[in-house]
């Protein structure tokens, strides 16, 4: 299992856009390989108890930046954090976890397995703390500064008010890091914070594509559609509805408050996932998402 190592600020290897923000951390403790500083990196952050929305989403936005050679950014924890490094190690990728305590310390316990796997991939777990430091309370929205500024974009999957991941999207907003935000059921309280990012001006993602397009990549020629994945090219309305869709159909009028859209919109973007094959109309102005072909 890797070593770990302390990075000076100043020293070859210490992450250049970390270096540059107000309070930087004078050494960083890095397990692991960081990879070259001039990597593109994406955050993909979110609540500890997401539910299954939250974690498909997580899973198509990291996978598909992996796949497209983006290192994904997270902070080790329970719900999207987890399933977003899962997702880009699935995908063959590289993954960085910003821990909260020291990089030796598997916290929450159940993820030494998780840590050790992004280890034996290529990638990193990196903190500011001493090795050994135990988790506290206090320090979990210091790492978030560092999650942040590591990366070239923001991304929100799912924040309940309060969230630590908001936490995260106002260190990015400080530091001038482009925030994103995943679209959710208005009711839902874990849409909470991503509505009202997207209302502060985030920019949408509807998926992987759209983080892509916002890093100037473009998108993958073909991201492979799983139960969550958007196609590349999608426009952002019919994006927004089609991550709305499950197998389970759903009424117009919920697919609407789920994807921030009025009613005619949605139904005109219901009308393209049909005529594309994405989605099926059943009695009583219900869809469900149909599976590729």
């Amino acid at each position: 299992m890797a070593s770990a190592r302390t990075i000076l600020r100043g020293e070859a290897g210490f992450p250049p856009r970390l270096a540059a923000i107000d309070g930087a951390p004078e050494r960083l403790r890095v397990r692991g390989e960081l990879g070259d500083p001039g990597r593109v990196r994406a955050a993909v952050v979110g609540a500890r108890a997401c539910d299954e929305y939250g974690r498909a989403m997580a899973r198509d936005i990291a996978g598909g930046l992996a796949r497209a050679g983006v290192s994904v950014v997270s902070g080790g924890a329970r719900g999207v954090d987890g399933e977003a490094h899962r997702a880009a190690l699935e995908a063959g990728g590289h993954t960085v976890a910003v821990l909260g305590t020291g990089v030796d310390v598997a916290y929450p316990p159940e993820h030494g397995e998780l840590f050790r796997r992004i280890l034996e991939a290529g990638g990193a777990l990196l903190s500011e703390l001493e090795d050994g430091a135990e988790p506290r309370p206090a320090a979990f929205p210091r790492r978030n500064r560092l999650v942040s500024a590591l990366c070239d974009v923001v991304v929100v999957v799912q924040a309940a008010a309060g969230s630590g991941a908001l936490i995260t999207a106002e260190w990015a907003r400080r530091q001038k890091v482009p925030v994103m935000a995943v679209p959710g059921e208005a009711g839902n309280p874990l849409s909470s914070g991503p509505l009202e990012l997207l209302r502060g001006g985030a920019r949408l993602a509807a998926g992987a594509a759209d983080v892509l397009a916002a890093l100037g990549l473009g998108g993958p020629a073909q991201l492979p559609l799983g139960a969550a994945a958007i196609p590349a090219g999608l426009p952002a309305g019919p994006a927004a509805v089609l991550a709305a869709l499950s197998r389970t159909p759903r009424h117009a009028d919920e697919l609407a408050r789920a994807a921030g859209l009025g009613a005619g919109e949605t139904l005109a973007a219901l009308l393209q996932l049909e005529v594309e094959g994405l989605a099926e109309q059943r009695p009583g102005q219900r869809y469900l998402r149909r599976s590729p072909h």
